[in-house]
């Protein structure tokens, strides 16, 4: 006997429909913070009619992911910061941390990175498309025997 290849997809609603239960059931008198975008359509093709929220809103108050990378003798320190300009963008370094601020018209930016043993000064500082790349040299004395 054959199944009809639209069952899998019967079972996979099924399933998330189970798991969608147990997680309010889990958060029930909590506040989970759940969010959907605008223009999501339900199962018929009509749009909620829930509050949304926004995109900055998601983002406000939250701190961006910092990625710091050692590539031979340069650390790479690579953030995303949507809207912010050269102008708004603060860097500075205090012992072995590197502290970003940046602002949007209606956002704020403040984030951290802790780095490896580095020259204080960047040697280079690019934003592009809403990406920051910070790269620093690796300070002299240091080799990679004795990082590890």
């Amino acid at each position: 006997m054959v199944k009809d290849p639209q069952d899998m997809f019967r079972d996979m609603d099924e399933m998330f429909t189970y798991m969608y239960s147990q997680l309010t059931r889990d958060f029930s008198g909590r506040d989970p913070g759940f969010f959907r975008y605008p223009g999501i359509l339900d199962r018929e093709g009509e749009s909620s009619k829930e509050t949304c929220l926004l995109h900055d809103e998601l983002r406000s108050g939250s701190e961006p992911v910092v990625e710091v990378h050692r590539i031979d003798d340069e650390v790479k320190v690579i953030t995303e910061l949507p809207g912010v300009s050269r102008d708004s963008l603060h860097l500075t370094m205090k012992g072995n941390t590197l502290f970003i601020d940046a602002a949007t018209g209606t956002l704020q930016y403040h984030t951290s990175a802790i780095l490896p043993p580095v020259d204080t000064e960047p040697v280079q500082v690019s934003l592009k498309n809403g990406v920051l790349e910070v790269t620093f040299a690796v300070s002299s004395g240091i080799t990679d025997d004795d990082e590890r």
